[in-house]
C-alpha cells in the first residue's frame, strides 16, 4: 500500500472559518468555496473563492447570501457546481466560473447541515438529512433529494436516520457512502456506514473509524478518504485520515492538519490531491490549506 501523506500549502487566502463548503470544479480545474463563519461573522459569509494548487483568489462576494453549513457538488453532466441550503436557506445555486445564478428555490426545506454528493453512474446530486434551526423549533431529517438539472425530487424518506453528516461517492461500488453523523440534543450517531444505490439504503458495515461528527469525506480515483470530526461534544476533535476502498474503512494517518471538524474538503482530480481548508477545534477558526497525496 503506497503512503499518504499531508503537507501543509498556505495559510493566505480566505479568513479563518469553519463550516464552508467547498467543491472541486473539474470543468475549470479549480477547488471552489463558499462562505463559513469567522470570528467577525459567525452567522455567516458569502464570498466565492478559488484554489488553483498554488493560490487562493477571491471571485465573488455577490450570489448567495451569508450563511454556514450549505453543501456544494459538482455535477459532472452539466459542467456547473451547484450549492444547496445553509443556515436557513432552501435556495438552490449554480457557479459558472465567474457569477452565481440561483436556479431553484421553495422545493427542499430549509436546512444545513446536510450532505450532498454527485453520483456519477445515475448523473444526479444527491442531498440527505440536515437541520434546520428556526425561532421556533429544530427539525433533524433524514429524507433523501436528488437533483437532475432542472428540479428536485424527493427519492426517500427513511434509511440512516436523522442527522447531520457528510457522505461521497463511491467510484468502486459506484453508490453514495454516508457515514455516523450528529442527532438531535448533539448527540453523536454510531460508526455506521450506510450506501445508497439510486433506489435504497442499506447499512453495510458498523466497523471502522470511530464514530464522529461534522467530519468530512471526499470521493477520490481509488475510493473515499475522511479526516476529522469530534466523538462528542466536549470530547477532543481527531485528526485522523480514513480510507474507504469500497469494502472496508483502513485509517491511513494520524498526523498532518491538526484535529479539527466543520472543516472544507475537495478532491483535486488534476493533481490527484485531497484538498483541505480552515475548521475549528478548541480555538479560533483556522485558516490554512493542506493537501493530501500518495508518495510512492
Amino acid at each position: 500500500m503506497s503512503r499518504m501523506l499531508w503537507t501543509q500549502k498556505q495559510d493566505i487566502g480566505p479568513s479563518p472559518r469553519n463550516s464552508a463548503c467547498m467543491t472541486f470544479d473539474k470543468a475549470r480545474e479549480k477547488v471552489v468555496l463558499f462562505g463559513g463563519a469567522d470570528f467577525n461573522n459567525m452567522g455567516g459569509l458569502n464570498d466565492t473563492w478559488e484554489w488553483d494548487g498554488s493560490f487562493w483568489t477571491q471571485k465573488s462576494d455577490i450570489g448567495p447570501a451569508q450563511r454556514i453549513e450549505s453543501a456544494l457538488a459538482f455535477d459532472s453532466a452539466r459542467k456547473k457546481v451547484i450549492l444547496f441550503g445553509g443556515s436557513r436557506f432552501n435556495d438552490t445555486w449554480e457557479w459558472d466560473g465567474e457569477s452565481w445564478t440561483e436556479v431553484a428555490n421553495g422545493v427542499v426545506p430549509a436546512r444545513g447541515g446536510h450532505a450532498m454528493a454527485y453520483d456519477e453512474l445515475r448523473k444526479k446530486i444527491v442531498l440527505f438529512g440536515g437541520q434546520l434551526i428556526s425561532d421556533d423549533a429544530s427539525i433533524f431529517y433524514n429524507d433523501t433529494w436528488e437533483w437532475d438539472g432542472l428540479e428536485w425530487s424527493q427519492v426517500a424518506d427513511n434509511g440512516p436516520g436523522i442527522r447531520k453528516t457528510d457522505m461521497a461517492y463511491d467510484p468502486i461500488r459506484e453508490t453514495i457512502i454516508l457515514f455516523s453523523g450528529v442527532t438531535t440534543r448533539l448527540e453523536i450517531v454510531e460508526n455506521d456506514t450506510w450506501e445508497w444505490d439510486g433506489v435504497n439504503w442499506k447499512k453495510i458495515s458498523d466497523i471502522g473509524p470511530h464514530k464522529r461528527g461534522f467530519h468530512k469525506m471526499v470521493t477520490t480515483d481509488k475510493g473515499i478518504i475522511m479526516f476529522g470530526g469530534i466523538p462528542e461534544i466536549g470530547a477532543n476533535y481527531f485528526r485522523d485520515t480514513w480510507e474507504w476502498d469500497g469494502k472496508f474503512w483502513t485509517q491511513r494517518q494520524d498526523s498532518g492538519p491538526g484535529a479539527r471538524a466543520s472543516h472544507s474538503m475537495a478532491f483535486d482530480t488534476k493533481r490527484n490531491s485531497v484538498v483541505l481548508f480552515g475548521g475549528v477545534s478548541n480555538a479560533p477558526p483556522s485558516g490554512d490549506t493542506w493537501e493530501l497525496m500518495e508518495r510512492g
